[in-house]
């Protein structure tokens, strides 16, 4: 084997256990418009928006996006039972709507990202400004439903 096609087959690997890992492919980095603020009537989580590394999550009077990867990078999704919980398919932690943990092995709450609306009603998710945990009863760490 030449050394061109040597780097060539290594490279294609490295890719695949790139994706195997768990890891977005096409996670968006920075603003995401997701819609306008009045189609968001549904109480609960919004995965539509899983390729974009996000969800975005409906609670009493405020919608805000959070991080779709686990503290360890592995991205996270929806358990398959219909229950409203995150799930870490690599580590099983498990998380409740608003991000925090409720099983271990993780240590910390899913990031929350920056959520605007502007003045004509569409929402956009910043997924490149995390939201620093104190600060989650704050602009623009969600935005208030009408």
């Amino acid at each position: 084997m030449k050394r061109r096609e040597f780097l060539a087959a290594s490279a294609g690997c490295a890719c695949l256990l790139f994706t195997k890992s768990g890891r977005a492919e096409t996670a968006a980095t920075g603003p995401v418009k997701v819609g306008a603020l009045k189609s968001f009537t549904k109480e609960g989580i919004d995965d539509r928006f899983l390729k974009d590394g996000f969800f975005l999550v409906r609670g009493k009077d405020r919608l805000y996006a959070l991080s779709a990867f686990c503290t360890h990078k592995t991205e996270v999704r929806l358990a398959k039972s219909g229950e409203e919980k995150i799930i870490c398919p690599r580590h099983k932690a498990q998380f409740a709507l608003d991000g925090s943990v409720t099983r271990p092995p993780a240590k910390r709450k899913l990031d929350r990202l920056a959520i605007t609306v502007d003045d004509k009603g569409e929402v956009t998710v910043n997924t490149s400004k995390k939201i620093d945990a104190g600060k989650h009863d704050e602009a623009p760490a969600f935005v208030k439903l009408g």
